[in-house]
C-alpha cells in the first residue's frame, strides 16, 4: 500500500471517529456549571462543601456561580456557550426553580434540597431508607415495628422505599399519611398511644408538612416514659434525646451529584431519574442508648461522626 493511500485511510479513520490522531487529546473530563443561590454566610458554606465534593471527581471540571434574583437565563446561556458546558448543576430551592429553564437544552442535575420523581433529575435530602433501617438493626435490632407520619405529596416515594426495606429485615412499618400539620399532629398522637414497648420505634422524617418542632417534644417525651426509640434525619434531635439520626455528608454528596451528571451525558435517551441520599452521615445519643439499654459493637462506634453528649 502507498504511503499516500495509508494517509487517505487514517484520515479516514479518523473522521469516522475509529481512532484518535496521536497528537491530539481524547476528553478526559465533562464540564459542569453549578449554580447556587446568594443566601446566608451558614448556607453558602454547605454549598461551598458540596462544591468541594463535585471536585473531587476525577472525571469532572466545573466553574461554579452564584446566582441572585438580577440574574437572567440569558447570562447563563451565555456562560454554558462560553465554557463549553456538558450539564448544570443546581443547588438549593430557588436554583431549582431558576434551572428549570435549561431542562430541555442541556441535562440538568439537581441537589441541596427535598425533591421527588416529577420529571426532573437529581439527588434528595432524604436519605436512603435501607440505611436507615441498616443502622436501626445495628443498634437496635430488637424493633420489630416502626411508626411514621408523612405527606404523600412530598414523601410518598420514600415510603414505599422504605416499605421494601423494612421487609427486608422483617420489620413492621406503620406509615400514617397526613396532609397537612393538624393532621400529622393528631396522628402523632395516634402513634404515641400505640407505640409502648422496646420493639418499637419511631422514625422522624424530613417533611414540612410534619413539622418536627411540633412533634418532637411529644415524641421524645413518650418515647423517654416508655422506653421507645427514636431516629431521625436530624441531627439536633439527637443532641435533644433521639437515639440516632441520619444526615447529609455534604462533600460525599457533591461527588454524587457529578456522578449522576456523567451517567446522565453517558446515556443514549436521557431518563429523568431522582434517588435518595446515600452520603450520610450519623449521630448517636450514647446517654439515650444506656436509658435504653442497648449495646453495641467497637467497630460501629467508630464509624459514629457525631455522639451526644458531647464531650
Amino acid at each position: 500500500m502507498s504511503s499516500f493511500i495509508r494517509r487517505l485511510s487514517f484520515f479516514i479513520l479518523v473522521g469516522l471517529g475509529l481512532l484518535t490522531p496521536l497528537h491530539s487529546q481524547a476528553q478526559t473530563s465533562i464540564r459542569l456549571l453549578v449554580l447556587y443561590p446568594q443566601i446566608s454566610p451558614a448556607y453558602e458554606l454547605i454549598f461551598k462543601e458540596i462544591i468541594s465534593g463535585i471536585k473531587t471527581h476525577p472525571e469532572t471540571d466545573y466553574i461554579a456561580i452564584s446566582i441572585n434574583k438580577q440574574t437572567t437565563h440569558e447570562e447563563i446561556d451565555q456562560k454554558l456557550i462560553d465554557n463549553n458546558i456538558d450539564a448544570i448543576i443546581s443547588l438549593g430551592k430557588y436554583t431549582y426553580n431558576f434551572t428549570s429553564h435549561f431542562k430541555e437544552q442541556i441535562p440538568v442535575i439537581h441537589g441541596g434540597l427535598l425533591i421527588k420523581p416529577n420529571g426532573h433529575s437529581g439527588i434528595s435530602l432524604a436519605g436512603n431508607p435501607e440505611q436507615f433501617f441498616s443502622y436501626l438493626d445495628d443498634i437496635a435490632p430488637n424493633v420489630k415495628r416502626v411508626f411514621t407520619v408523612y405527606n404523600e405529596a412530598n414523601n410518598g416515594w420514600i415510603i414505599s422505599l422504605a416499605k421494601q426495606a423494612a421487609a427486608e429485615r422483617n420489620i413492621e412499618l406503620i406509615a400514617y399519611p397526613a396532609k397537612e400539620l393538624r393532621e400529622a399532629v393528631f396522628q402523632f398522637k395516634d402513634v404515641l398511644s400505640k407505640a409502648n414497648s422496646a420493639n418499637d420505634a419511631i422514625w422522624l422524617l424530613l417533611d414540612n408538612k410534619v413539622p418536627d418542632k411540633t412533634v418532637l417534644p411529644l415524641a421524645l417525651e413518650a418515647a423517654w416514659k416508655k422506653r421507645i426509640i427514636v431516629f431521625s434525619s436530624n441531627p439536633s434531635h439527637t443532641k435533644r434525646g433521639a437515639l440516632f439520626a441520619l444526615f447529609p455528608n455534604h462533600k460525599e454528596m457533591g461527588f454524587s451529584l457529578a456522578k449522576l451528571a456523567l451517567a446522565q451525558l453517558n446515556t443514549k435517551t436521557r431518563r429523568s431519574i431522582v434517588l435518595p441520599l446515600n452520603s450520610l452521615k450519623i449521630s448517636l445519643n450514647k446517654r439515650t442508648a444506656s436509658h435504653l439499654g442497648l449495646r453495641y459493637s467497637k467497630d460501629l462506634e467508630a464509624r459514629l461522626d457525631i455522639i451526644y453528649p458531647l464531650r
